[in-house]
């Protein structure tokens, strides 16, 4: 037996046996096959039995890696795609699929580059277009990627995920009508696609069809349960129409949706899910901008209230006016290092787990030296004093950010109207490269500059202090002044905020402001015009 053993181990080195004894086109038949029916453990043996025969296979290079894609190991798909063009660098297919494996990580230049190459290989290669398309609008060129999505359509029968995307860039370009169309199209073709539904509920909402979008944003949670942007956006649509009990919970889906920016932390204590904060350390921390936290920082005080020590982390500029915060410990600056905390929360999530809106206000103060400073420095200054803000923060490393400043910033100039208006002073209240406007402006109507670069919200709270009124667009001082229970003119453009309800002219967050909204997408000059009216009045009064 021994002998026969041995013998047969011989004759196995002399003689291998292969382990897949078929031609490489036949067993590739089979792979594709068995990943078509989903059986993903035999297509890949099958993909890695051809390449033990044939490494320099692309082909099987390639559609192994379509098949890791299902996992979602994107670097490994990325490195088997590689692998691919480097055994056939001219393969349009590889190109382009390495384009989509980029695009998945979030890299959206190398996204393009690999796009453009499958597009010069194969001219009239669909999918090449529409990874270029997809890569263009992820980096703000909502122009170029339509133009890219169009040749798509005309090199192939449409398709909802085609027509998604048309739709979703033409939104991005404004042209809410012609990207209705391409929604409706696509829900044609795929009346259940939680895609078109989202995107046409968001479009439904931008032209002001508020009830439109929660019924379509909530058809495409009830299409796709796991879709969290869809869950996002049915919540900014609710709490947009006032309804907080069914809002807050659909925009928490926020932290796993496609509107986060941030990558999420890792915190030394536990979340906080209602458990007795008597006597215990709680973290509230800021995650989106200086606006948000600004407007949450008021539930820290409701925090203490039940008994917690409560620490505030928050954006450098507004660490220390938010100190001021009733009720805190302290607020400590994004970066700088973390006490010992029993839980943690973040700002945002505030309202969902205590289900209240507290509305009182002031809830910040501001420094006596720093008022005493801008009372010494306004003296002079005569009149109504009126403080401006025209233009948010572009923030043009965040394509999405970019598109809704655009729509809720204006220039300087298009506040002639109001800067004309005798018996008033106006303070520039802006910082940033929009600052630069007024050195455009012809004297007689250039807004007084005090603020420097650098200076901290206290600073500007306790500018605010001196003056009658806050006149901005929809940034962060609208907040502070807010806060401050300082009067402010909110002018909001045509898709407003969630936070400004869509009707009436005031918040539910700040009694003392008063909101201006625009009546036709883009026209600031009617609103300028209502609010010099008023300015007017109020001067009178």
């Amino acid at each position: 037996m021994r002998q026969n053993r041995k013998q047969r181990r011989m004759q196995a080195k002399a003689n291998p046996v292969k382990p897949f004894p078929d031609n490489p086109a036949r067993l590739l038949q089979r792979a594709l096959a068995a990943q078509q029916q989903g059986a993903v453990g035999d297509a890949s043996r099958l993909y890695l039995g051809i390449l033990a025969d044939r490494p320099d296979h692309a082909l099987v290079w390639h559609h192994l890696a379509l098949l890791i894609q299902r996992t979602g190991n994107l670097v490994l798909v990325e490195k088997l795609i590689r692998r691919a063009l480097h055994c056939a660098p001219d393969t349009a297919e590889a190109h382009s699929n390495r384009a989509a494996a980029f695009s998945d990580q979030g890299q959206e230049a190398a996204a393009e580059q690999s796009a453009r190459t499958a597009v010069l290989v194969k001219p009239d290669y669909p999918r090449a277009w529409h990874n270029l398309g997809k890569a263009l609008k992820e980096q703000g060129a909502a122009g170029h990627a339509v133009t890219h999505y169009r040749r798509v359509l005309r090199l192939e029968p449409p398709t909802a995920l085609v027509l998604c995307n048309l739709g979703a860039a033409l939104q991005d370009l404004g042209e809410t009508d012609p990207a209705l169309a391409c929604f409706a199209q696509a829900l044609v073709l795929e009346p259940s696609s939680a895609i078109a539904l989202n995107n046409r509920g968001t479009s439904l909402q931008a032209a002001g069809d508020v009830s439109g979008a929660i019924s379509l944003c909530g058809r495409a949670v009830r299409a796709q349960p796991s879709y969290a942007t869809a869950h996002t956006n049915l919540g900014m649509a609710l709490l947009l129409r006032g309804d907080y009990q069914r809002g807050w919970p659909e925009y928490e889906w926020w932290r796993q949706s496609s509107r986060r920016t941030q990558p999420s932390r890792s915190l030394p204590a536990p979340l906080w899910q209602g458990e007795d904060l008597a006597g215990r350390t709680l973290l509230l921390h800021a995650e989106q901008g200086l606006g948000d936290a600004l407007q949450f920082a008021r539930y820290a005080t409701l925090f203490a209230a039940r008994g917690a020590k409560v620490i505030l982390e928050v954006h450098p500029p507004l660490a220390r006016l938010l100190a001021s915060v009733p009720g805190i410990s302290a607020a400590i600056a994004m970066g700088e290092t973390l006490p010992d905390v029993d839980f943690h929360l973040p700002l945002m999530s505030a309202p969902l787990r205590l289900q209240e809106l507290p509305s009182r206000v002031p809830y910040l103060s501001v420094d006596p030296i720093d008022m005493a400073r801008w009372e010494a420095c306004l003296a002079g200054v005569p009149g109504f004093r009126i403080g401006l803000v025209w233009a948010g923060n572009p923030r043009p490393h965040d394509p999405g950010a970019h598109l809704v400043d655009q729509r809720r910033s204006m220039s300087l100039a298009r506040m002639n109207p109001l800067l004309d208006l005798p018996g008033a002073s106006f303070i520039s209240l802006q910082l940033g490269a929009p600052a630069e406007q007024i050195e455009a402006m012809p004297p007689a109507r250039r807004p007084m500059t005090v603020l420097r670069e650098g200076d901290d919200f206290g600073v500007t709270a306790a500018l605010i202090g001196q003056l009658d009124l806050v006149i901005s667009v929809d940034t962060s001082v609208v907040h502070l002044a807010g806060a401050l229970a300082m009067p402010v003119w909110i002018l909001s453009r045509f898709d407003g905020c969630w936070r400004w309800r869509d009707r009436g002219e005031q918040s539910p967050w700040y009694p003392t402001a008063r909101i201006f909204r625009q009546q036709i997408p883009g026209d600031w000059d009617e609103v300028v015009m209502r609010v010099a009216k008023e300015v007017t009045h109020a001067m009178q009064a």
